[in-house]
């Protein structure tokens, strides 16, 4: 059987590393198509969708389910969405009925998908299980993702060794490498010249900045950027300080409203870019002096570029990481300290002898080719759970 597979991505920083499965999948023959939903069809996220209609066409079917309104809290948006997606989603996968459907992460937009498909006895697949990051409550989602999905890749070992731990099927957990690093060695970036074209400014000498909220401790990235800033414009007052948007989570929304406000009223200094998108997102890290921030991206993606990244605050906590990454609170002097060893002039050189603990080979290929050959027919609705083997009891006296 020809399976009719469904990869959804709900937020911007999903397609550019599921775009390499999607590729492989249809390299393969298998019948696969993209779901776009989310922030992707959200303007207030920059409407990143069309960077997944410049890549493949509108060839992909469009779930809306977040509110266009700016007037409600980011948690009511939230909670909004995902009671949308519940219901939306219920509605397009018993009419489209695919036999798998594929997704990466731990975004709440897909936790939602997840339930829907468990409740409809759809088959579904996870990629990126196993992994743990304290300061959001992403953390806890990806967990329960595990447990509504019913096949399993992850980054490392550790990871599929987590996934077995939390009751799944070893059979069905697959170590295949991390998906987001499937094709950078054969990514074309953008040069400096059309880089600085694309974006309307000088690409000379400059810090990229990304602050996601942490989601598990309200407020704190807010009072830390501001901390950041102030470091900043003292110490580096000739540095461009060039900052992404945060994503969707609660109190995004109000770090991207001071960010715009900073970049109009500091214009020389400051710049805001809400999305920027994966290619020119990369492309502008190789140009940094270094990345700032608390972007899975700077733990995950950059090391492999050979870029220096200051990873800030709790968000990312608990995920192994290279030691080209150093990691600061987002008090001032300690800000101060690792900005220090990282601006090094030996530093850079130095980021490109250290090992990525994320790094496989053929990572798109293998899991596509699980997906392709994987007889879903053997995987029963009744979702058994795995006991990990007890150690032997000691006999006393022996």
């Amino acid at each position: 059987m020809n399976k009719r597979v469904f990869i959804v991505t709900g937020s911007r920083a999903e397609w550019g590393i599921l775009r390499p499965l999607y590729k492989e999948l249809q390299h393969l023959g298998v019948a696969v198509r993209l779901v776009v939903t989310g922030a992707h069809l959200h303007a207030n996220s920059g409407f990143s969708a069309k960077e997944i209609e410049a890549d493949i066409g509108d060839t992909f079917a469009k779930v809306y389910i977040t509110p266009d309104d700016r007037s409600r809290p980011d948690n009511e948006l939230m909670f909004a969405s995902m009671a949308a997606a519940i219901e939306r989603f219920a509605a397009f996968f018993a009419d489209e009925k695919p036999d798998l459907v594929v997704y990466y992460g731990d975004r709440f937009e897909i936790y939602a998908v997840a339930t829907v498909c468990r409740l409809l006895g759809i088959r579904s697949a996870h990629i990126s299980g196993g992994e743990i990051t304290r300061g959001a409550f992403d953390d806890t989602l990806r967990h329960c993702l595990t447990k509504l999905s019913d096949l399993h890749f992850t980054a490392t070992e550790e990871f599929r060794q987590r996934v077995i731990q939390l009751g799944e099927q070893p059979e069905r957990v697959f170590n295949t490498g991390e998906l987001a690093l499937a094709d950078l060695d054969q990514t074309a970036f953008i040069s400096k010249k059309e880089l600085e074209k694309e974006l309307e400014q000088r690409l000379d000498n400059f810090f990229l900045i990304t602050l996601h909220p942490e989601t598990c401790n309200h407020g704190s990235v807010r009072e830390g950027m501001l901390r950041l800033l102030h470091v900043l414009l003292k110490e580096y007052p000739d540095t461009r300080l060039v900052f992404t948007g945060a994503n969707a989570d609660p109190e995004g929304g109000e770090i991207n409203d001071y960010l715009a406000e900073a970049a109009k009223s500091k214009p020389d200094v400051i710049s805001f870019h809400r999305n920027l998108g994966r290619l020119r997102y990369l492309s502008a890290a190789r140009l940094a002096r270094c990345v700032i921030g608390n972007s899975s991206s700077g733990i995950i993606e950059l090391p492999s570029l050979n870029i220096p990244v200051l990873n800030l605050g709790n968000r990312q906590s608990g995920r192994p990481c290279s030691k080209a990454v150093v990691t600061a609170t987002f008090a001032e002097a300690s800000i101060r300290k690792a900005l220090k060893k990282l601006l090094a002039p030996a530093w850079r050189e130095k980021c490109g002898q250290l090992p990525n603990p994320y790094e496989g080979r053929d990572v798109a290929r293998k899991i596509a080719g699980i997906i392709a050959d994987y007889d879903l027919s053997c995987i029963s609705s009744e979702k058994q759970f795995y006991d990990l083997p007890q150690p032997k009891k000691r006999i006393q006296g022996k």
